[in-house]
């Protein structure tokens, strides 16, 4: 059966379980994000963190290693009674789709039940069509099930990270055909095509999911992820969650006024994007189109990239204060397509016109993100998980501390 649905995920730090009967399915998601989580853990450690009985964790277990996704991996020593026997993911258990659409590329990436991404394809290309990203999956999920890498029946589905208005907004270079993108639901069309479930969400909450689980936001519970790429947005995680707000457009940063050079009305995104530094470039004499052309031992681009970063600093500076006031972030991380070495820059430079607020307030700092160019299909692929296996955010109430 083919479905699709857009919901929002987790990022699994903390768990509580039921005892309620008839409530199975969701203790054995529970369980599992805790022995996930832990990495390795004993049935009394699970019991003891789920608030589940000892009973139902023994039941529980036995379920999850006969699907497969859980395996022994050797016991503890005990000073009384038998060994523990410990716990841990069959990373092969099952395997999700991620794959990222922008305006300038697409990136597919297989991961494992255990995280670790297993496969990875980047393709550089400018404006693709549905049809280009239809055709992109497919050939892509061809080449790993023709050699047998992995199992098609332990494919769980697709998730989908895209910017919102794909097809909406004016950028340099955007063929007439790319309106496409206004009336195509995308989702639908690939679990129509592939015949599995498929799960969307914004590219930028993706990439705040991604980095949460997988990079420096695991150990901070409330941050704002920076998305610069073909154009901007930011994921924001409140509480270990991810936050879009009651009418899903929290964080569309890209969209707040600014007061263009010429005294004309403009807005953040067309200073601070990939599209905004390539059209700076230009100005000094350079054209790229690509941030691979971009090098930190570029000298005679140095002065440009500089520019450019003054610029998008200086009209960041006030939404972004805003932000921190409102939000009282951990940290903001700027990730995306846009070059570590230039995200560097940027967060220092961010740092620098915070010092003075940050002598008389506490304030978030700006880092780059761990994750940066393949954050949002990490967190796309790990929609999946949150949506087959994983529990919903409102199971997330009990610390996890195994081990």
């Amino acid at each position: 059966m083919v479905t699709h649905a857009k919901k929002r995920a987790a990022t699994g730090r903390e768990l509580s379980g039921t005892n309620l009967s008839r409530a199975g399915d969701y203790n054995q998601r529970v369980v599992l994000q805790a022995i996930r989580a832990a990495g390795t853990a004993t049935r009394g450690e699970v019991a003891a963190v789920t608030g589940l009985t000892q009973q139902s964790i023994i039941n529980i277990t036995r379920r999850l290693i006969a699907e497969g996704l859980v395996v022994e991996a050797g016991r503890t020593a005990s000073l009384r009674g038998q060994p523990a026997t410990r716990l841990t993911i069959n990373a092969d258990g099952a395997y999700a789709i991620g794959l990222n659409i922008d305006r300038d590329h697409m990136t597919f990436l297989v991961m494992d039940l255990g995280g670790r991404v297993r496969e990875r394809v980047y393709l550089d290309r400018h404006f693709a069509l549905p049809s280009d990203v239809l055709d992109f999956l497919k050939s892509n999920l061809d080449l790993i099930f023709a050699d047998r890498r992995f199992a098609r029946r332990r494919l769980l589905g697709v998730g989908l990270a895209i910017p919102d208005r794909l097809g909406e907004v004016e950028v340099t270079g955007r063929p007439a055909a790319y309106d496409q993108w206004s009336t195509v639901d995308i989702a639908r069309v690939v679990a129509a095509h592939l015949e599995m479930p498929v799960f969307a969400e914004n590219d930028a909450t993706s990439a705040a999911i991604g980095e949460s689980q997988f990079g420096h936001g695991h150990s901070h519970k409330t941050f704002v992820y920076t998305l610069i790429s073909a154009g901007l947005g930011c994921g924001l995680i409140i509480n270990g969650q991810p936050y879009a707000g009651s009418l899903t457009h929290a964080g569309e940063i890209g969209n707040i006024p600014i007061a263009s050079p010429d005294g004309g009305k403009s807005t953040l995104w067309d200073a601070v994007s990939l599209y905004a530094l390539y059209r700076e470039l230009a100005a000094h004499g350079f054209a790229v189109s690509h941030p691979d052309e971009l090098k930190a031992d570029d000298v005679a681009m140095t002065p440009a990239i500089d520019a450019w970063v003054e610029k998008a600093a200086r009209y960041m500076a006030e939404p972004f204060l805003a932000i921190t006031y409102l939000l009282s972030p951990d940290m903001h991380f700027i990730g995306g397509q846009l070059p570590v070495f230039i995200a560097e820059k940027l967060c220092a430079r961010l740092n620098t016109m915070f010092q003075t607020d940050r002598n008389r307030f506490a304030m978030a700092w700006f880092r780059t993100a761990s994750t940066s160019v393949d954050a949002a299909a990490m967190g796309a692929a790990s929609l999946v998980f949150q949506n087959r296996l994983l529990p919903t955010p409102d199971a997330l109430k009990n610390q996890i501390s195994l081990g």
